[in-house]
This record gives structure tokens, sequence and C-alpha cells, in this order.
């Protein structure tokens, strides 16, 4: 069964863990590859860097400590307390 781990708590083997799985996030850090093509009319603000990001949000993590193949999503900070 997964648990939630909010990003503060997470090691840095985590971190690794979650910036390769959240391929999608939009950040001043990263910026995801279809953001990046001309024809892209999206305009997504990017004022928050990876670190804010992790910090706002929790991660479900393995009793074995890997990132949860179960649960494909993160879920706001607050949902861990």
């Amino acid at each position: 069964m997964a648990k939630l781990i909010k990003g503060e708590n997470l090691s840095p083997e985590q971190i690794k863990e979650v910036k390769a799985a959240f391929i999608n996030r939009f950040t001043s850090d990263f910026r995801p590859q279809w953001a990046n093509r001309e024809d892209c009319k999206t305009c997504v603000p990017t004022h928050r860097s990876d670190e804010e990001w992790i910090i706002d949000h929790a991660f479900y993590f393995r009793k074995d400590g890997s990132l949860a193949s179960t649960h494909r999503h993160c879920v706001p900070v607050y949902m861990a307390e």
C-alpha cells in the first residue's frame, strides 16, 4: 500500500525519482517538451521553481521508498497531514 510523503520530507533520491516521473510539470526550472514547440499557443506562467513545486505537493511512495506506480499523480501537501 502506498503512503503520501510531503515533498519537504523526500530524500535526494526520491526527489530525483519524482522529477523523472513528473515530466509535465511546468516550473521555472523545467519546461515540458510539448511547450517548446513554436506552434504551442499555451501560455502558462512559470514563476515557481522545482523546489517550490516539490515542497507544495505530496507524493505516493511504497514501503521500500520507491515512487508508487499505482498512483500516477501528486496531491497538494495539505492532503498528507
